[in-house]
């Protein structure tokens, strides 16, 4: 058995044109991407030279140009967005092999760590998801999509967990699970201050960070026997500045007291379509590691970061 969009619960979502859709002909970068723009994930110069523990100090590799800054982000009901002493998010993507890396540092005005429930989906937290097969554009069917949440604070299981079947009463084979799980799935998230992790709400005139970090394999289905019997996603093969990409996508929730609010990466029509936000993978000698960059929307990082 394969996971499926009908397991993973989004099937409703497929139905009426979507389902007749022609998944050769997907939105163009321009729709799909929040920014416009394209996004980017760089390949690691040394994978194991990289640590999952909250701090970027082995990411100084990475191009600063293409940092993942607020501006290229959007609020799932269209509001405005925030002032960056309320909200200011920045990422970095990377890919080595069959896994994605990524480092987010979130700055907030009030860190809001409610409830202890990972999947709690209220308060600050964040989801993200990968799409192999881009909706099933590389196989011409219906795909499937590896979706994950992560919470700080004080929680009752770990802070990272594949959001299906895991947090939705274990539908599916338990092998499924492992794709949630070390070694396949590592993460780990920090705040700053520290006194704020076990607190539900914290807040102070210069706010606080939230640190997400994580690395998980790439998989191109997952198969009742767990990853051991499933076929992890060559990243290579759709690498560079002309190749197909990798789709995904985040959802960050602002959790300020009375006010939950969704930022996502992925365009209106993505949304619409159910494609999600799409970047381009740089092979090693298609970008220049540790460039300084000034002044440029993927280079401006907030000195607070």
């Amino acid at each position: 058995m394969r996971k499926s969009l009908t397991i993973l619960g989004l099937a409703v979502a497929l139905a009426g044109a979507a389902q007749a859709q022609d998944y050769n002909n997907p939105p163009t970068l321009e729709n799909r991407n929040a920014s416009g723009f394209p996004y980017y994930m760089l390949q690691l110069p040394s994978p194991a030279s990289i640590t999952v523990d909250g701090f970027d100090d082995d990411w100084a590799w990475f191009d600063p140009e293409y940092v993942l800054t607020m501006d290229e982000w959007k609020d799932e009901a269209d509001r405005p967005a925030p002032s960056r002493d309320d909200l200011d998010v920045t990422t970095k993507m990377g890919w080595s092999g069959s896994r994605w890396y990524v480092f987010m540092a979130i700055h907030d005005d009030t860190l809001s760590h409610e409830g202890t429930s990972v999947s709690r989906w209220d308060g600050d937290m964040l989801g993200f998801i990968l799409d192999p097969q881009d909706h099933g554009r590389t196989r011409g069917k219906l795909g499937y999509s590896q979706e994950y949440v992560a919470a700080p604070g004080n929680v009752t299981t770990n802070n990272f967990v594949e959001r299906y079947p895991e947090s939705e009463g274990g539908d599916g084979p338990a092998a499924w699970r492992q794709f949630g799980e070390a070694p396949n799935l590592i993460g780990a998230v920090r705040v700053e201050p520290a006194e704020a992790w076990g607190l539900d709400s914290w807040t102070s005139d210069t706010g606080g960070d939230t640190y997400y970090e994580w690395s998980v394999g790439v998989w191109d289905l997952f198969e009742e026997g767990g990853p051991s019997a499933s076929t992890p996603r060559n990243l290579d093969a759709q690498a560079g500045a002309d190749g197909a990409g990798l789709s995904f996508v985040f959802f960050v929730e602002d959790g300020d007291p009375g006010f939950n609010n969704d930022w996502t990466v992925r365009g209106s029509e993505a949304t619409a379509r159910q494609y999600f936000a799409l970047a381009k993978l740089l092979r090693a000698g298609e970008f220049n590691a540790g460039t300084a960059v000034e002044e440029t929307t993927w280079g401006r990082i907030k000195s607070s970061f």
